[in-house]
C-alpha cells in the first residue's frame, strides 16, 4: 500500500482469512470454512481432485473470465462451487453465461453452508 494511503473496507465486508488446514488464504471467512470441509471430505476419501480458484474464460475481447471458489469430483461428478454472501447481478450473469458455454451446473453455497438455488 502506497505511504500515506487508507485501505478501504470490502463492499460487502468480507475478510480475507487463512487457512492453516488448506495452507493458504481465501477471500472470505465463509469461503475459508468450505474450503475447510472440502479438504477434510478430501483427506477422507469423500471427494477428490480439489482445485481452488479454477478460471473459466467467458470471452477473449474483452478479456472476461469467471473464477469458481472450488472445483472437484464428487461420485464420479464434476462439482463447481461458488460461495456467496450476496448474488449480485454481475455474478449471475458470469455464471449463467459460464454454465451455458461449458455445460456446467455452478452449486452456489451460502456462508451457512446451505445450497443456495438460483
Amino acid at each position: 500500500m502506497a505511504k500515506g494511503s487508507v485501505k478501504m473496507p470490502s463492499k460487502y465486508g468480507n475478510r480475507r482469512t487463512y487457512s492453516a488446514l488448506c495452507g493458504r488464504w481465501f477471500a472470505s471467512k465463509a469461503e475459508a470454512r468450505r474450503g475447510e470441509d472440502l479438504c477434510l471430505l478430501q483427506k477422507g476419501g469423500q471427494i477428490s481432485g480439489l482445485e481452488y480458484q479454477p478460471k473459466y474464460k467467458l470471452c477473449d475481447k474483452p478479456r472476461i473470465t469467471f473464477s469458481a471458489d472450488f472445483r472437484f469430483v464428487e461420485n464420479g461428478q464434476t462439482v463447481v462451487e461458488d460461495v456467496k454472501g450476496f448474488l449480485t447481478r454481475e455474478c449471475r450473469v458470469k455464471i449463467a453465461w459460464a454454465e451455458f458455454q461449458y455445460g456446467m451446473k455452478v452449486r452456489l453455497v451460502t456462508a451457512t453452508g446451505e445450497d443456495w438455488h438460483k
